[in-house]
């Protein structure tokens, strides 16, 4: 279930740090959506609004795809992460993968986006090809019948495809929630340099 344009819009200004339209809301508003927002079971409000800012259109099906970008028609797997504290780890990673999902996934950008406690950090996006091989090696290795679960990070997808759509500076200084080398490479292609 997509949330509707209006509070969608709620949510997204919320995560860039914008409460105003949240705080006119009664308290029951207040606390489902803040619930929901901060829930580490579900990345369904997070995938929203990572598709909502980028301006991509959000599928309504759960498996394949989450969006897709309407100009280029090309599809988009989103993969956010939430933190409350500490530092991340893995960037994201793909449940129950088999090759033949991957095969067609194979065509996919993915748009990784990283949220700590009420603020958006980054939106980051690029080409699956960037990390297919990664994805590969935990399921030719895997034992038969065995559920695989494909993780990835910063070092896996630094690449001149790398485009970075958002990037919260004064969160990352602030709440140290990547790493050092991790907050180099953003800072780094975000200025059109390459590390």
């Amino acid at each position: 279930m997509n949330l509707s344009n209006k509070n969608l819009e709620i949510a997204t200004q919320y995560f860039l740090g914008n409460t105003k339209a949240l705080d006119a809301k009664d308290d029951d508003f207040k606390n489902l959506f803040l619930t929901f927002a901060t829930d580490n079971n579900s990345s369904t409000i997070r995938e929203q609004v990572t598709l909502h800012y980028l301006g991509y259109q959000p599928y309504q099906e759960k498996h394949g795809a989450d969006g897709v970008d309407t100009k280029t028609g090309r599809q988009k797997e989103v993969k956010p992460r939430f933190l409350h504290a500490g530092k991340l780890g893995n960037s994201g990673n793909f449940n129950d993968m088999t090759l033949e999902l991957l095969e067609k996934k194979k065509d996919y950008d993915i748009v990784n986006s990283l949220f700590y406690q009420s603020h958006l950090v980054y939106i980051v996006e690029f080409p699956m090809s960037v990390i297919i091989e990664k994805l590969k090696k935990p399921i030719t290795n895997a034992k038969l019948g065995k559920r695989v679960v494909c993780h990835f990070n910063y070092k896996d997808y630094n690449s001149d495809e790398l485009r970075i759509h958002y990037y919260n500076k004064n969160v990352v200084d602030e709440m140290k929630c990547i790493s050092k080398q991790h907050k180099f490479i953003l800072e780094s292609r975000l200025n059109g340099k390459t590390s």
